[in-house]
């Protein structure tokens, strides 16, 4: 009899099993393979005026060149851009300007190296990611930028030379507005400091309500100390969400990013990669991670700054502790720091934006006695 109970109960389940695989599926369709005849195929050219269209706007020296102006509701997909020559001072000479519905401040204000990964001023190696790209001599940004009532993607040329420029925009219709959505930031900031046994800084900050979806810095040294970014891969990265600390608390920097001891080598991953890794001196980084899988969401506020003063591993080290007490004692142990975060906010421009320095400034490594000092 227990035998024939077993038998029956492993028929039973088998059954089910079959029904459960032949009955029609519960969840939403793929959205790839969702007919929209509802949604509008939107794009816009800018740029090139060789061909077909020989209105089109130049990017021209000093001048801003309207990429798209564009209708809504909508939803920005994808923009295309070329790299240009020379690559200084292109690279940081180049800004990305968006601007969503009548806002009073643009969204986005980015030099496009560092808008799309191509660490310090256009030295990182080409790579790719679902958000941004640097491709063969072009560069790709694939964040989805929902907008209510209007969108205008603009690039400015602060450099002194014309440079040739083909831009695109693909975009599509909403055919409503979902309140629910937010709009796509992106901010750059950089400073240079001297990182000692103190140092606590912060990197950004904003009010508002949204969700942090990535960041991305460009590292560069020439402490000799320094070299092979020790200290530097160091420091407590700690967020502050909605006036509470360390909501968020990674206990080293190339952790926050997903990397173990240190920063080695050079390493593409979809979230998180090392696109420049120079150890010598000059000791140059780029790095970048996304946070697509948990964004870091906040209501009220959200800073980020990075906390040397509890790294007692190295204050506990007699062989450590005093070559880094005296590389600063000399004036030393500086770092250039220059980061874009991104994320996403309820209002359309949630942020002011720091002023750019000139191109020359904006193009040059700030290395020890030549930096321009930003300290608090």
């Amino acid at each position: 009899m227990h035998r024939h109970f077993i038998a029956w109960v492993a028929s039973a389940a088998a059954l089910a099993w079959t029904l459960s695989a032949l009955s029609p599926v519960s969840a939403d369709p793929p959205e790839i393979a969702v007919i929209r005849p509802e949604v509008r195929t939107g794009f816009s050219n800018a740029g090139w005026n060789l061909d077909r269209y020989s209105d089109l706007p130049a990017l021209k020296a000093r001048k801003t060149m309207e990429v798209a102006d564009l209708k809504g509701p909508g939803i920005i997909r994808h923009i295309h851009l070329t790299r240009h020559h020379p690559t200084e001072p292109a690279a940081r000479g180049v800004v990305l300007e968006i601007w969503f519905d009548d806002a009073k401040e643009p969204a986005v204000v980015c030099p496009l190296a560092d808008f799309f990964g191509h660490g310090c001023n256009g030295r990182g190696m080409d790579f790719s990611t679902p958000f941004i790209e640097c491709a063969p001599w072009s560069y790709n940004c694939y964040f989805p930028m929902p907008f209510k009532s209007k969108a205008r993607v603009l690039l400015r040329n602060d450099t002194d030379v014309k440079l040739l420029n083909y831009t695109y925009v693909e975009w599509e219709s909403l055919p409503e507005w979902d309140d629910r959505l937010g709009y796509f930031h992106a901010a750059f900031n950089r400073k240079n400091f001297q990182l000692t046994k103190k140092t606590d800084e912060t990197f950004f900050e904003v009010e508002g309500e949204g969700h942090l979806l990535g960041r991305q810095y460009s590292v560069v040294t020439d402490e000799p100390f320094f070299k092979n970014f020790m200290i530097v891969m160091e420091g407590n990265n700690e967020v502050d969400i909605d006036g509470r600390p360390r909501q968020v608390d990674y206990l080293g920097t190339e952790d926050s990013f997903t990397f173990s001891w240190g920063f080695q080598k050079t390493f593409i991953g979809l979230r998180a990669g090392m696109t420049l890794v120079k150890p010598e001196t000059p000791s140059m980084l780029s790095i970048y991670r996304f946070h697509d899988h948990q964004p870091i969401r906040f209501a009220k506020s959200l800073r980020w700054k990075i906390n040397w003063s509890h790294e007692n591993h190295v204050f506990k080290n007699k062989e450590l502790q005093p070559l880094w007490d005296d590389a600063a004692a000399k004036g030393g142990c500086r770092v250039d720091y220059a980061t874009v975060y991104y994320w996403y906010q309820s209002v359309p421009g949630g942020y002011r934006h720091a002023p750019l320095p000139p191109v020359a400034e904006r193009a040059r490594l700030m290395l020890g006695s030549e930096a321009k000092v930003s300290e608090k």
